[in-house]
């Protein structure tokens, strides 16, 4: 009897995980399917990023390379590391604008209510939602990452492999972490204020990490030399922690109204 029980207690653990991963991706293809139709969230995270890009590139003075040192009234620095710097605060408000809007559409609608009643877990609705937001955030990515090429004249060869990993790391956590709060701040009146308030300050490990490793990137480091970092190493406790705080507190923050 115990053997065709195990078999049975199996079959029912898989079939529940196949039904919650389709709930998720359920939920997090609605989503997808109206940003298609409507274009209220991707288009102006684009425009912000490339118009801060424009403008971080003449802030510049022209240079041959990003190894070049740069005199600051605060003493020589590379160029690679002030444009480490300039990426990932494009990058953070671009975010910002996007996460913004990650529960808009059930609040205008008045949806919110009928999204809690389906039958998904709280933290499946936090991994829709997430993985909605990752989407947006790598396809500003897609088109930000060579304009920041061409701008910043950066010629990284294979180091590409190793700044997208890097990007990979961060985004997660970013993501996690704006998801989460996003959910907090839909439930306030000054939603767009709240939001970079109650972010901000838990994103400070993150991006100065971030900024770390893609100087390290720009300077010419390789993987290894950036997996030897302490600062590689805060960024994967940094995804893993909000990972899971993510998918525990989630259910807390949409049912604070």
């Amino acid at each position: 009897m115990s053997t065709a029980t195990a078999p049975s207690i199996t079959n029912v653990a898989s079939q529940r995980e196949a039904g919650f991963l389709r709930k998720t991706w359920i939920v997090a293809r609605k989503d997808l399917r109206i940003e298609m139709r409507a274009r209220e969230t991707v288009p102006p995270m684009l425009a912000f990023a490339f118009t801060v890009t424009i403008l971080l590139a003449f802030a510049l003075p022209p240079v041959a390379t990003l190894r070049a040192p740069l005199d600051t009234p605060l003493g020589a620095v590379l160029v690679a590391d002030v444009v480490g710097g300039f990426l990932w605060v494009t990058i953070l408000f671009a975010g910002l604008i996007g996460f913004a809007r990650s529960f808009e559409l059930e609040r205008v609608d008045g949806a919110l209510d009928s999204l809690l009643l389906v039958p998904l877990d709280r933290s499946g609705l936090f991994a829709a939602k997430a993985l909605v937001n990752l989407v947006y955030l790598v396809a500003v990515e897609i088109f930000l990452l060579p304009a920041f090429g061409i701008m910043f004249a950066a010629n990284l060869g294979t180091g590409w492999i190793v700044l997208i990993f890097v990007m990979v790391l961060a985004d997660v956590g970013f993501v996690m972490v704006g998801t989460l709060f996003s959910a907090l701040a839909a439930q306030t009146r000054s939603r767009e204020l709240m939001l970079p308030v109650l972010a901000l300050p838990v994103l400070v490990p993150l991006f100065i990490a971030a900024v770390a490793l893609t100087s390290d990137v720009f300077g010419g480091a390789g993987l290894e030399e950036v997996a030897a970092r302490g600062w590689f190493g805060i960024l994967v406790a940094f995804d893993v922690l909000f990972l899971v705080t993510g998918a525990l507190t989630f259910e807390f923050a949409v049912d604070q109204r």
